[in-house]
């Protein structure tokens, strides 16, 4: 059905069922009464940090497993 656009269905549930709080969550800062600028892009920076952070981690992770188990 959506495959068509060349992106698989599996990344469309993901970013747009998975997510929706997220978004939800992003609308409610920036868009929310009383607005705060600063407190929204706050949030924003800790949500990115945690982001890195974990992807980061995973990064690592899969890079040392690598080096043991797939040394060749």
């Amino acid at each position: 059905m959506l495959e068509w656009i060349g992106i698989p269905i599996g990344r469309w549930l993901f970013l747009g069922i998975v997510l929706a709080p997220v978004y939800g969550m992003l609308l409610g800062w920036f868009l929310g009464k009383p607005r705060n600028l600063r407190l929204a892009l706050r949030g924003v920076a800790y949500l990115l940090t945690m982001i890195v952070a974990l992807w980061g981690g995973l990064f690592v992770l899969s890079m040392v497993i690598k080096f043991i188990f797939f040394r060749s």
